[in-house]
């Protein structure tokens, strides 16, 4: 009965999967056709030659993903990049979650993520992003300045708002993870954006990465978007934060084709806990956006101390990988309750590609298929299956925010380095919750995704 709702996923989800199918299909060929020939004009992200080319011009080329921007000389460049993420899928409920969240069951699509960047750089030293959401809640996302050459001692330096240094999975872009959502642990307890600096280096043939920052506790940006004054958000910051990370590659092999990653992250949090909103709130999606619902939540918290730790593990095999994380949260609240969880996966390439590793930041990124999806060539893209485990535990000394497990099946299609299709099985399991009670909760939920990403 579960898979013949699925298959009467809403028409809009379908229409909207097909449209956008259909538009990149007539690009596909398009953009194949450059791939195949060699690009004259000068790449921003690809310069080998700048004396044989023209001293300033538009980019549009495609050259293992599609680029776009403008150049000047040596004095300034523009690259503009965006993505689209539509998600539809069908949430099934037992009767525990469906009294507690009457609205959960049933059919639902989202548009998930529509953004647009720019990143300019600026006489070869400084580079600079924006990068604007414009689906569900519109609000400005990264918004930073950097050096791109090193300073001696301190290495690169970032300013503006940024994610803090803290989480393998949540520092690896949403559109390069391998699951549709983060795992429950990592949405809980990583901190994401704020404003403040940062400093990072690379050290040991790019064998050791690390970063350190300071941040004010901003949060995101989106009433400055909505016409708000900036200037409220600093007016408004209830405390900070001092995050730090470091990894290392004890061993790397044939260009990034294997590998072994461990890392460890470490969060202070303070509060001032005479401001509105100085409260601590630990929460977690079922890792699906088909739902706004919170399963796991230990509501807020009087804390004004909060010291996060994390530790990461990742091996990679050829077409073979397995990672893994470890999140423990300590509070300073009244009996000192502290929570705790982690995630384990692997994935495994039926295509023969395997993860793409950056060691200059110690994080995962975009896939590129051997063959793009071109049938008329016997090219079908890249498969990839995935299976991952994640619990989390917010029941300590009082607080009953619940224990969840969830366990995920995914299938992802990578038609070329732009494009990907997204299948996920996702079984959750709520227990010993307050407000709302659950007690023996349980959700299957069937989801794909539509993305393009540039």
């Amino acid at each position: 009965m579960f898979v013949d709702k699925f298959l009467l996923l809403p028409c809009r989800s379908i229409i909207v999967f097909l449209l956008l199918f259909l538009f990149v299909k007539v690009l596909l060929p398009v953009c194949d056709g450059h791939a195949q020939t060699e690009v004259s004009n000068y790449s921003i992200s690809n310069s080998t030659n700048r004396d044989a080319q023209p001293a300033a011009g538009f980019d549009f080329v495609w050259r293992e993903g599609l680029h776009l921007g403008y150049y000047y000389k040596d004095i300034v460049s523009l690259e503009l990049g965006g993505r689209l993420l539509v998600d539809g899928g069908y949430i099934d409920a037992n009767q525990a979650l469906q009294k507690a969240y009457p609205d959960l069951q049933g059919w639902n699509d989202v548009l998930r993520s529509a953004r647009v960047n720019l990143i300019g750089t600026f006489y070869q030293t400084i580079e600079a992003k924006v990068e604007v959401e414009f689906a569900q809640t519109r609000e400005i996302k990264d918004a930073w300045i950097a050096s791109k050459k090193k300073i001696p001692v301190v290495g690169y330096v970032k300013a503006g708002n940024m994610k803090e240094p803290f989480s393998l999975e949540e520092l690896t872009s949403s559109v390069d993870i391998t699951f549709m959502g983060r795992s429950l642990p990592t949405r809980a307890f990583s901190p994401n954006r704020n404003v403040g600096f940062l400093f990072n280096n690379a050290a040991l043939n790019e064998r050791i990465t690390w970063a350190v920052g300071g941040f004010y506790n901003t949060g995101d940006l989106n009433n400055v978007y909505s016409g708000g004054d900036p200037q409220d958000k600093w007016n408004t910051a209830n405390g900070y934060s001092v995050a730090a990370r470091v990894t290392g590659l004890p061993w790397y092999g044939e260009g990034g084709k294997k590998l072994l990653h461990l890392g460890v992250s470490y969060n202070f949090r303070a509060r001032n806990t005479n401001k509105e909103g100085a409260e601590e709130k630990f929460s977690t999606r079922p890792e699906s956006y088909l739902t706004d619902d919170k399963f796991a939540s230990t509501g807020t918290i009087t804390a004004n101390r909060t010291n996060l730790i994390n530790g990461e593990l990742a091996w990679v095999w050829g077409p073979f990988s397995l990672q893994g994380e470890y999140f423990h949260a300590f509070t300073n609240t009244e009996g000192n309750p502290d929570f705790w969880g982690y995630y384990l996966y692997g994935s495994f390439f039926l295509t023969g590609e395997h993860r793409e590793y950056n060691t200059t930041d110690g994080v995962f990124t975009s896939i590129k298929p051997k063959r793009n999806f071109n049938p008329l060539r016997g090219g079908w893209g890249a498969w990839e299956l995935g299976a991952r485990y994640s619990y989390i535990d917010l029941n300590s000394n009082g607080i009953d925010g619940g224990k969840e497990n969830n366990f995920t099946l995914g299938l992802n299609w990578y038609l070329h380095p732009n494009l990907r299709l997204m299948f996920n099985y996702i079984n959750t399991s709520v227990n010993d919750r307050a407000n709302p009670t659950v007690d023996h909760g349980r959700a299957n939920i069937l989801q794909g995704r539509f993305q393009v990403a540039f």
